[in-house]
């Protein structure tokens, strides 16, 4: 997974270039030696095999699959949706499945002093990445999955440790097919920074759910480049977190991390969009 910085990093380039020029019936076998068929009507009784054990019907047992899926409550309420959020995507980390994942950064609505948005998309252009250029990548089933959702360490094994949900602009849970699918979108903030070896410790909300950079790394880097001004310098995240998952078993079957950046330097202004997807996981 790459880091953000690159994302801002690269846009701090945009800047210094525009300062200086401007991802059937069943069949069941008793043990004396003969075999009875039975239809499917049969099969809804209960059937008592020679070891005492009960034949059950494949019919039966979709049914009860289907049961054992509609008895899981669909999670209702920022409150509700936020942990059930939380278990699956510490689920990932705690049982380290084998999962794709792939992102990229797309610029738009950039601000330059009326330097054209095409002269600058293709310098930016030269530095990120974008879905056509992007390739994926795939985490190994058993290793510590690192930079899955929140990026942390293998003394911290989960991805999301939020808890206010007055930082929640929206929350929904929907039924989709057999899964269920939670959108969470947070409020925007200034300046949003993360620990890896330890999220618990932050207070940035952006920090305590998706990838984020700490602003002076930016600053620190414009500094180095001719004609940038980093006078009041400062970067704004919103996040919004996409997953679908099997309410059953709750495993992970997607995860879509979607965020808006916007970095402002002098009096320069530019967004972009970055995309984090996680995918084809293996239980």
């Amino acid at each position: 997974m790459k880091k953000t910085l690159a994302i801002l990093s690269a846009l701090v380039l945009v800047f210094s270039l525009a300062a200086c020029g401007k991802d059937e019936p069943a069949e069941t076998t008793v043990t004396e030696d003969t075999t009875v068929e039975l239809t499917t009507e049969e099969l809804t009784e209960e059937t008592t095999l020679a070891d005492g054990t009960e034949a059950v019907s494949e019919t039966e047992a979709v049914s009860e699959t289907e049961t054992e899926a509609a008895e899981v409550k669909l999670p209702e309420g920022k409150q509700e949706i936020l942990a059930a959020y939380t278990a699956v995507v510490n689920k990932v980390k705690v049982d380290m499945p084998k999962y794709v994942s792939n992102d990229w950064q797309t610029v738009s609505n950039v601000d330059m002093g009326g330097l054209t948005y095409s002269v600058l998309s293709k310098a930016a252009g030269s530095v990120l990445e974008t879905q056509q250029e992007s390739e994926p990548g795939t985490h190994t089933k058993g290793t510590h999955a690192k930079w899955f959702a929140l990026p942390t360490s293998e003394a911290h094994k989960v991805g999301c440790v939020l808890t206010d949900t007055s930082k929640i602009t929206s929350a929904k849970c929907e039924k989709v097919g057999d899964n269920y699918v939670i959108t969470i979108s947070l409020q925007q903030e200034k300046d949003p920074y993360m620990k890896i070896d330890n999220p618990y410790s932050v207070t940035s909300w952006h920090g305590r759910m998706f990838d984020v950079i700490d602003i002076g790394e930016v600053v620190e880097y414009a500094k180095k480049l001719p004609g940038v001004n980093t006078d009041n310098a400062y970067c704004s995240f919103q996040g919004t977190a996409k997953l679908t998952y099997n309410p059953v078993t709750n495993e992970c079957i997607k995860l879509d991390h979607i965020i808006d950046v916007r970095v402002f330097l002098g009096s320069g202004a530019a967004k972009v969009l970055a995309d984090y997807h996680f995918y084809d996981f293996e239980w």
